[in-house]
């Protein structure tokens, strides 16, 4: 069995599955694991308030935020329940924080209330709020421990972490699947699987197609959308205690106040469409962070903010387009049994990912 991509749901799965298999081999074309999606967002365990009760997506967060909690508690794994306070800057967003509300309840996700301005103010004092919603189980985890936690795991029960492997070809065999590997050295190895999952992140979508689907006609296609973070200056450091967000936009969820373990905050990600993977962060940008994030912080100045560092994540529509679920489907109906293409994993794959693991383990007839 091989899995492709060493992110944090390729890794979830490859702890889950080596509990039943002892020929696991995980393909990562990068040195490490992490080194994408991974290891470049905000470190949020999200709750479940925002999506549809009827989406796999939701189910897989508020799944996956009960596992990870129990995971980080019983292994140590760094985490904090910070909770989140989604903050609206004026009057005409408190009917927005009422329909999350809504959502959140009929997701059954506990313990969300609605604050006036100046409960907001009285937990976060740097905040300026003209109403909030707080949701206690929302927090941050240590998305590297977490990482080495699951690959050391899948490893100890006899699974491969096969770095510096770049699947370049996948072919249908007699009994699974061909894959053409490009190693460190350049040379192209062969290996067969009886059965692969495609956990592939920002190359997802091109390992589908290159097993032989119409990502066209499957709904794979994915769009790379860049996010920016500007970290906060030092008179920011241990100022929050809570993750503050502003209403969601169209794309994503805001440029929110983004905590470290260690106290220090930064802002971000903003949202836009690009062509290629370069992660650099304009510091153009700064004028648009300080005008959004102004509106929550009244106190900020444009010095306090300097670029951080910048993601890209897969989504599976463009601006304007009707929102996209989670895509976790075997493929036996595509003439393709055994392959498990998991497409568009985004936010909140992180909290989802013990989850996401569980699904695609059912999917392979383990559940």
């Amino acid at each position: 069995m091989a899995i492709i991509g060493a992110g944090v749901v390729g890794l979830a799965v490859a702890e889950r599955l080596s509990r039943r298999t002892p020929n696991l081999v995980v393909l990562e074309r990068h040195g490490s694991f992490g080194r994408e999606t991974s290891s470049r967002n905000s470190e949020v365990i999200h709750a479940g308030l925002y999506y549809a009760q009827s989406l796999l997506k939701t189910r897989l967060c508020l799944r996956g935020n009960a596992l990870l909690y129990e995971l980080c508690a019983r292994k140590g794994i760094p985490h904090r329940k910070s909770g989140k306070i989604v903050a609206a800057s004026g009057v005409p967003e408190v009917a927005v924080l009422e329909r999350i509300q809504d959502q959140a309840r009929a997701n059954g996700v506990p313990g969300v209330s609605l604050l006036s301005g100046g409960e907001v103010s009285e937990l976060e004092p740097a905040v300026a709020a003209a109403a909030g919603l707080l949701s206690p189980e929302s927090g941050i985890i240590d998305s590297h421990a977490l990482m080495a936690f699951l690959g050391e795991e899948a490893r100890s029960r006899g699974a491969v972490l096969a770095y510096g492997c770049a699947v370049e070809g996948v072919q249908r065999a007699l009994t699974g699947f061909k894959l053409a590997v490009r190693d460190t050295d350049g040379a192209v190895l062969e290996l067969e699987a009886e059965a692969l999952i495609n956990c592939a992140g920002l190359e997802a979508a091109r390992l589908a197609a290159a097993a032989g689907i119409d990502i066209e006609a499957a709904g794979y296609r994915t769009y790379f959308c860049k996010g920016e973070y500007f970290s906060l200056s030092g008179r920011y450091r241990g100022a929050f205690r809570h993750l503050v967000y502003p209403v969601p936009s169209a794309i994503h969820l805001g440029a929110h106040v983004v905590l470290s373990l260690d106290g220090r905050a930064r802002v971000g990600p903003n949202a836009f469409y690009v062509d290629e993977l370069e992660y650099g962060v304009d510091s153009g940008h700064r004028q648009s962070f300080y005008a959004e994030a102004r509106k929550l912080l009244p106190g900020l100045e444009p010095e306090d903010l300097a670029p951080d560092q910048a993601g890209i994540r897969p989504k599976l529509y463009r601006q304007g387009e009707p929102f996209r679920d989670f895509v976790i489907r075997e493929e036996s109906d595509r003439g393709l049994p055994g392959l498990v293409n998991l497409v568009g994993i985004e936010s909140p794959g992180l909290t989802a990912c013990l989850a996401i693991a569980e699904e695609v383990e059912r999917l392979l007839g383990f559940g």
